[in-house]
């Protein structure tokens, strides 16, 4: 996985996954607990998981980038 330009967050509570962020979306590259056992197959708690994930990878831009990277601006 040496990739210079690569991004990747490693979710290291339960479910357990490394995901590779690419233009504001996630490509799970290793899920090391699968994801719909740990929810009992219930996919719209997934789906929450990746919303969490997401309003949390903005925040971490908005955090080290300022708000203008984040939304495009100027």
């Amino acid at each position: 996985m040496a990739e210079p330009d690569g991004l990747y967050i490693l979710h290291t509570q339960k479910p357990r996954f490394l995901t590779k962020v690419e233009s504001n979306t996630f490509e799970v590259i290793d899920d090391i607990d699968s994801m719909l056992e740990y929810y009992k197959g219930d996919s719209s708690k997934v789906e929450g998981l990746f919303k969490r994930l997401s309003d949390w990878y903005k925040s971490y831009k908005i955090y080290n980038n300022g708000n203008r990277q984040v939304y495009g601006k100027n």
